[in-house]
């Protein structure tokens, strides 16, 4: 007791020695930081999943939401309409050098139920490749033989990409009422115009309507299982209760039926963002029209198989949309076709771009923090698996592939890194953001029918040197050696694309590295696990091990 008092306490005076008061406010500074930097951490935590938490919003809602039924054909024209008395509908085709699909989607096109009469059928081709516009040549003058209102439109550039291609196939189809559209992948049912035409047909309002998308490839590879889960959720959850909700969500692109008069009246197709389907749906809503979704309508298409074609895809649809948020934000702000609820929920979908470099920036931070504070096992618990949880509601719409559900967490994590940068370059308007670059189209040659074999095979017969067809027919051996070598060439030549570095990746996998064993050394042993699992996804993104070889 007597130590006690000399050293720690003067029991006479009540005075507590300075030094030891001088250690016990650092203890208690030190506490008030550490708790602070904990909820600090769970609140970034909560911001850096906000968009998963919209995603749960987004589901409940489609639960309490009534769903919306769609009229038939029938009910909208009497059955004893003749042919003249069908609406005009194009069908528009952009495409590129798609050797792959423009036989496909071609004869998918001319076997759509409607009145031959009444539809007309646009191949919008800025293909280069002369081969490719020599079967799409032929494809075009059979299917013309045959009675159908079909044509090629080619122009002399390239100005303006797919939105400068519609735009100069519209000029030239004045006369319908109705445009459906459709990227080069995608495989229209034959009842797609039967479904979707009436929707328009019924409300006079209703600018364009939006069928959902399926996919050929989604269970190919890790890499199409996620894009399947992410767009999954997309269509059958978020598109339908806006749809629900009877406010803004952007027409997709493809798979759709647009009234030509709501294109003309809002501005016709613009040039200059990467994503003209996000602007045009925008500036057709701050016109007062309105937009229906079909969920049961289905179109087929591929998924990009390839991890460069789908990094290619992303940027393209994480930059143009920052470009629409420069374009129209003020615009949007300003509109008076809109009242205050409406304008808030467009507002929010075209700021939508700045939540990612947010993200980013926060799942920065919040590796740094976590990784060097000890934490109590509550703690450490929520954050690991909060995401964990709110993710597993993405794959409620893909629910065979809900055992991979940490990886699909995993995955978004590494794309925010590519979602950011590309976020960034479209608010910056740079150069990259300015390339329309084609997502390249791998197909599969079985869903071809023996005609369209047989079509796709004719041009490729005329372009052999003739040299090799008789050294094919008398030295049948040797064409079948040289066939063999050209194998074995491109497989190591697949394997040496395949290592490729993406160097950014490459820093942000040292990066969390790094704090992972910082985390390891603080005896955060569940912080150090997760964040060697993010470095491990991030460094399958650095090789570009996903999906299939180039």
């Amino acid at each position: 007791a007597t130590r006690i008092s000399n050293c720690y306490v003067n029991i006479t005076s009540q005075e507590i020695n300075p030094t030891l008061a001088d250690n016990i406010y650092h203890v208690q500074r030190s506490i008030t930081i550490v708790d602070f930097l904990q909820t600090l951490s769970i609140l970034l935590i909560i911001i850096q999943t906000s968009d998963d938490i919209e995603q749960i919003i987004y589901t409940i809602l489609r639960v309490g939401l009534p769903s919306k039924s769609h009229p038939t054909l029938s009910r909208v024209m009497p059955p004893s309409s003749t042919d003249d008395e069908y609406p005009m509908v194009a069908v528009q085709l952009p495409m590129m050098n798609e050797k792959e699909f423009c036989i496909s989607m071609i004869t998918c096109a001319c076997n759509l139920e409607w009145p031959k009469d009444r539809l007309i059928i646009q191949v919008l081709d800025d293909s280069t490749d002369e081969t490719v516009m020599k079967m799409i040549d032929m494809c075009v003058e059979e299917w013309s033989s045959r009675g159908f209102q079909i044509d090629v439109v080619r122009r002399d550039d390239r100005y303006g990409f797919k939105a400068g291609n519609l735009k100069n196939g519209l000029e030239k189809i004045q006369q319908c009422e109705y445009i459906a559209l459709f990227d080069v992948d995608f495989l229209p049912e034959k009842n797609f115009l039967v479904k979707t035409v009436p929707l328009l047909l019924q409300d006079p309002k209703v600018a364009y309507a939006q069928a959902r998308w399926i996919f050929t490839n989604g269970k190919e590879s890790l890499l199409t299982q996620m894009q399947e889960i992410s767009l999954n959720h997309h269509h059958k959850c978020e598109q339908e209760v806006k749809y629900r909700m009877h406010s803004f969500f952007q027409f997709n692109g493809s798979a759709c039926v647009w009234r030509t008069k709501a294109i003309h009246q809002c501005g016709g197709w613009h040039t200059d963002t990467l994503v003209e389907d996000l602007d045009i749906s925008v500036r057709a809503y701050m016109n007062g029209w309105y937009a229906a979704y079909t969920l049961d309508v289905k179109c087929l298409n591929e998924l990009p198989p390839t991890f460069t074609a789908y990094l290619s895809q992303q940027y393209r649809w994480f930059s143009g949309p920052a470009q629409v948020f420069r374009k129209l934000f003020t615009a949007v702000r300003r509109t008076s076709h809109m009242n205050v609820y409406r304008k808030l929920h467009c507002l929010w979908m075209i700021c939508r771009p700045c939540l990612y470099i947010v993200r980013f920036a926060i799942f920065l931070l919040n590796i740094a923090i976590n990784a060097c504070l000890r934490k109590t096992v509550n703690v450490n618990i929520f954050i690991t698996f909060f995401p964990l949880i709110l993710a597993s509601n993405i794959l409620f719409y893909t629910f065979e592939q809900i055992h991979l559900v940490k990886v699909y967490s995993l995955f978004c994590n590494a794309m925010l890194f590519h979602h950011a940068s590309s976020a960034i370059a479209g608010f910056f308007n740079f150069s990259s953001a300015r390339k329309w670059i084609v997502t390249p189209k791998f197909g599969n040659p079985t869903r071809m029918n023996d005609q369209e074999r047989k079509i796709a095979a004719c041009p490729t017969t005329d372009t052999m040197c003739p040299y090799l067809n008789r050294c094919n027919q008398y030295c049948p051996s040797l064409h079948v050696a040289s066939d063999s070598l050209q194998s074995i060439c491109f497989a190591i030549q697949h394997q040496i694309n395949g290592l490729q570095i993406h160097r950014g990746y490459l820093a942000m996998t040292l990066y969390i590295l790094v704090f992972s064993y910082i985390a390891f050394l603080n005896e955060q042993y569940l912080i150090s696990l997760d964040l060697t699992l993010n470095a491990l996804m991030y460094t399958v993104f650095t090789l570009g091990y996903l999906g299939r070889s180039q």
